[in-house]
């Protein structure tokens, strides 16, 4: 069957339609969301390969993209768009979010925090450092980065949560993330 037939509703008696399915992974169906993942996992892990030039990030990218069709399919609205392009553009958020996030940990942090029990697992060290330099970061670009990246939020609505307006979430977002690059270098 033709991509633009499954994306527009429809799809064959055998195969549901991307719509459809989006509107079953959005009311919790597991077998939707698997059909999801199959029709589009390797298209999507590519879109989060062209953002990310790492495999393994685009690995990551593509895990949380998936996370975030399953938590957020109830918000597509088909008169927006088609459900492929969605899909798409949650792919790309995700994976520059995850190149935002990705900070690289420099050698002597490692030789600095790691024992010998999480010397294999960098993401570990990832974590510890990132959330070490979290907390040097003035509270209120800690807490728009905190709910926008690990709150799993978007600028909009770390700005409704806030009561703040979209611009200073926005720029405080930006600062924050200028400042952990900044660590990074330092280094």
């Amino acid at each position: 069957m033709p991509e633009g037939d499954r994306s527009t509703g429809r799809g064959s008696p055998t195969e549901p339609s991307d719509q459809l399915l989006l509107a079953e992974v959005a009311a919790g169906s597991e077998t939707a969301f698997r059909a999801i993942w199959e029709r589009y996992g390797g298209t999507l892990y590519r879109v989060c390969r062209e953002v990310l030039v790492d495999p393994e990030a685009a690995e990551d990218a593509t895990q949380e993209t998936f996370i975030r069709i399953w938590r957020s399919a109830g918000t597509f609205d088909p008169r927006r768009g088609e459900p492929a392009a969605w899909l798409v553009t949650v792919a790309r958020n995700a994976a520059r979010n995850v190149a935002r996030v990705r900070v690289p940990v420099p050698s002597e942090v490692l030789e600095e925090t790691a024992d010998t029990s999480i010397r294999g697992e960098p993401e570990t060290v990832d974590r510890v450092w990132l959330e070490g330099a979290l907390t040097r970061l003035p509270s209120d670009e800690r807490t728009v980065i905190e709910l926008a990246y690990f709150g799993d939020l978007s600028h909009s609505q770390v700005a409704d949560r806030l009561d703040q307006p979209l611009g200073t979430v926005k720029t405080r977002i930006r600062r924050g993330l200028s400042r952990l690059a900044d660590m990074v270098e330092s280094r």
